[in-house]
């Protein structure tokens, strides 16, 4: 907490948004823990449920080290992958965030 973060994803968000990446440029906070289910097929849903949500916006995973603990975390990782290609009708910005140490 405290290292400027959210700040930092404000900042580009508004970035993406002047520079046509983004259509609203907000923030959307999560950490690992908001993606997982609990039983299979629970984790997609919920991260494409977020996904959605994030639309044109900057999505930030907090904590996104989690997601590589359990079979779930991977689930959304690959549900991540899947949906997120880094083209120009993504209009959407995923951050992974933070250290386990």
């Amino acid at each position: 907490p405290g290292t400027g973060k959210t700040t930092a994803a404000k900042l580009y968000g508004r970035l993406l948004k002047e520079l046509g990446f983004l259509s609203n440029g907000g923030v959307v906070a999560k950490t690992a823990s908001d993606f997982v289910g609990q039983y299979i097929g629970q984790s997609q849903k919920q991260t494409n449920q977020i996904l959605e949500q994030a639309r044109g916006k900057v999505l930030i995973i907090d904590e996104a080290y989690a997601l590589n603990d359990s079979m779930y975390g991977k689930q959304v990782l690959d549900t991540l992958v899947e949906k997120v290609q880094g083209t120009p009708s993504d209009d959407i910005a995923v951050l992974l965030l933070g250290y386990e140490n």
